[in-house]
């Protein structure tokens, strides 16, 4: 289960865990000595130096919307030192994503920092990161395109039926264009 910045609470983390669920929780300053901490670490040049010669690196390069993104993946179990560690339960790696995006000539960079209870497997680590910024995308499309958060219908299937709906046009733009 992937969860943004808000929703990242030990208390969260803590219900995922006793169904038997893994978590990769975004950090961002509300969790600020936690966000300092793994920025810090996983900033430091020969930390990510470390990990790419362990394979505990991907990298990805895509061509979309007039630019190149360029994706580094990071993911290490090693949290010994990480005051926090015993506040999360299941808490097993930290992860960042790089994101070096270039168009017309300029370069920027983005860092993402995460805590998971996922084991060292950077595809996975990769593939949850991804996978969270598609549905965040997909909710944000639905509420902007087709006013989704302003539906007021208070039949339960009915409201169910619109959002199948919804889902069907949105996804079959995307198939057939």
């Amino acid at each position: 289960m992937t969860i943004d910045a808000m929703g990242t609470q030990t208390a969260i983390a803590e219900k995922i865990r006793s169904k038997r669920g893994d978590y990769v929780l975004a950090l961002k300053e509300n969790r600020k000595n936690l966000y300092e901490d793994v920025r810090m670490f996983l900033n430091e040049e020969s930390e990510k130096k470390k990990l790419r010669k362990n394979g505990k690196y991907k990298k990805t390069v895509e061509k979309a919307h007039g630019q190149i993104e360029i994706r580094e993946y990071y993911q290490t179990e090693e949290i010994r030192w990480l005051a926090q560690k015993k506040e999360w339960k299941g808490l097993k790696s930290i992860g960042m994503e790089e994101k070096t995006i270039q168009k017309e000539g300029r370069e920027r960079k983005e860092w993402r920092y995460y805590i998971s209870s996922l084991k060292e497997d950077v595809e996975l680590f990769r593939r949850a990161v991804r996978g969270h910024w598609s549905v965040e995308s997909m909710h944000w499309h639905l509420d902007v395109t087709l006013k989704e958060d302003a539906n007021t219908t208070l039949d339960k299937q009915a409201a169910e039926n619109l959002n199948i709906i919804r889902k069907w046009w949105r996804y079959s733009g995307q198939i057939c264009p």
